[in-house]
């Protein structure tokens, strides 16, 4: 979920450049550095989680997940994307929301337990499978905005006097929509 965010909003910002707001180059360093946040934040999480047993731990490890996905959310909020990603930027906070607040729904599941094995396999539920589903979203997004953005193949064109400069405007990047590639 954390690297479909990160992509989304990497994605928002890159695609700003090309329109009023700030550059594209501008947009797209101010999302990846908010998304880096928010996975790093999740990557912490993630770790103290499978060293656990304890319910209350879980909990909080539940509640500081959304706490982590809201944050992201309302720093994407405050971003003026260029008019150019102004239509990727409100797909990134449609989608963004919906797994915030599926995650929070989750939270709220598991801050009603009462015991651990009353965990299971949460991701089965229908919140742990709201949830999953709008990660996958997120990562889809993630990986298309990736692709969309990283602009590295105009590196050739810098020393061209004719060409805009908003076609010289060369941005690399990599979101971490995966994993395994963090």
């Amino acid at each position: 979920m954390r690297r479909l965010i990160a992509a989304v909003l990497v994605l928002g910002l890159v695609l700003s450049a090309c329109g009023g707001g700030p550059s594209l180059t501008e947009y797209a360093v101010g999302l990846e550095s908010a998304v880096a946040e928010m996975n790093g934040q999740l990557d912490r999480l993630d770790a103290e989680l499978s060293e656990t047993s304890d319910l209350e731990q879980v909990k909080r490890y539940a509640n500081e997940r959304v706490a982590a996905r809201y944050e992201f959310l309302r720093v994407l909020e405050e971003f003026d994307p260029p008019n150019s990603v102004s239509d990727l930027h409100a797909a990134a906070l449609g989608i963004m929301g919906r797994l915030a607040d599926a995650e929070a729904a989750l939270a709220g599941y598991v801050n009603e337990l009462d015991s651990l094995a009353d965990t299971g396999d949460i991701w089965s539920t229908p919140l742990g499978v709201a949830a999953r589903s709008a990660d996958a979203e997120a990562v889809e997004l993630c990986l298309a905005a990736q692709a969309e953005l990283d602009t590295s193949e105009r590196s050739d064109l810098l020393g061209v006097p004719w060409i805009p400069p908003e076609l010289k405007d060369v941005v690399v990047v990599a979101f971490g929509c995966l994993a395994e590639e963090r």
